[in-house]
């Protein structure tokens, strides 16, 4: 008898190890991480996002310089390296319109990097408006030789005249501005499900309040300009003001004394603070496959039920030959 049960509790082993493999199971389940930060962003706009003027800086390699996108990506690849990873890309375009931004949104030939984005930052508009200050610079007496005013040349009501002359081609940059930007922001939504953000445009002409004509014109064209990223702003994307941030120090955060409109390396930090502080304020999320908890499948169940079934049985079974036996015994 002994043998007997032996023999059965080793078919009853042999068959739950059979079938091991599907007694339990593991299922795959989607895990939602959150972070301060964004997993992947993408920079898009002109010559302020994409770095001009910095060391390193050039037209057809957007990451050797010290631009406020690199230094958040460094920033980011550090705080994210035991999480998801950060993955930064930089499509701006030095030069670039409104009207240009759009065009390579509709072109779509940054569908693939807008696919699976978690951040958009937008640098655009200064060359719709800025180019027209230029212009009156050259008529109040500048000399691209010298890099400055020569101000025995200045005409003050030729000044008075030429800003006056600009305020049609200011109402008409600003107004394909204003026309543009919803466009941009509905484009890029319609393509990504990345949080958008779009800055506002600093002075740097403040610099020049000893031509308070210049300087007025500026602030008020730059003004306006401003208005219109915030009052488009609502339900399209988050706000980056950087012209807040810079105002009053133009000479500190631009090259401006050098006539370059463009943040210089301090302005390039503090630009990337004001993108982080935008990014921490709305958070972001990501997600990781993960196995669950092991559990018992049905046909584990099964399995367990069947092996307890034969061990019974394999146990009493010499119950049954025994109360036979004995009964025979008694019939002779």
């Amino acid at each position: 008898m002994l043998k007997r049960i032996i023999t059965a509790a080793c078919a009853v082993i042999s068959a739950l190890t059979l079938t091991a493999c599907s007694l339990t199971a593991r299922d795959l389940h989607t895990v939602t991480h959150e972070t301060e930060v964004p997993p992947k962003m993408l920079f898009l706009g002109d010559s302020i996002s994409a770095g001009y003027g910095l060391d390193g800086y050039s037209r057809d390699d957007l990451y050797s310089c010290r631009s406020y996108a690199n230094i958040l990506a460094d920033k980011y690849k550090k705080e994210l390296a035991d999480e998801c990873g950060h993955t930064m890309v930089n499509k701006s375009v030095s030069g670039a319109t409104s009207t240009d931004l759009l065009r390579l949104i509709s072109s779509g030939e940054l569908d693939n990097d807008l696919a699976d984005c978690d951040a958009v930052v937008v640098s655009i508009g200064g060359n719709d408006l800025l180019g027209l200050i230029f212009d009156v610079f050259n008529r109040l007496g500048y000399s691209p030789d010298s890099g400055n005013f020569n101000y025995k040349k200045i005409d003050i009501f030729g000044a008075a005249d030429a800003l006056t002359s600009m305020n049609a081609e200011a109402d008409e940059a600003l107004a394909g501005f204003e026309t543009n930007l919803p466009q941009i922001a509905e484009a890029l939504s319609s393509r990504t499900d990345a949080k958008l953000y779009i800055q506002t445009l600093y002075d740097p002409l403040e610099y020049y309040s000893n031509i308070p004509k210049v300087a007025e014109f500026s602030a008020g064209m730059i003004g306006r300009f401003n208005d219109i990223v915030r009052e488009q702003s609502a339900d399209r994307y988050t706000v980056v003001d950087v012209a807040s941030a810079f105002a009053g120090q133009a000479d500190i955060v631009t090259n401006i004394k050098d006539f370059d409109i463009h943040p210089n390396y301090i302005g390039h930090q503090l630009i990337a603070d004001e993108v982080d502080k935008a990014f921490r304020e709305t958070g972001f999320t990501y997600t990781t496959e993960e196995y669950g908890e092991p559990y018992i499948t049905s046909e584990g169940y099964i399995a367990v039920i069947g092996g307890i079934l034969l061990a019974v049985l394999a146990l009493s079974a010499p119950v049954i030959i025994v109360g036979r036996a004995v009964g025979k015994k008694k019939e002779k």
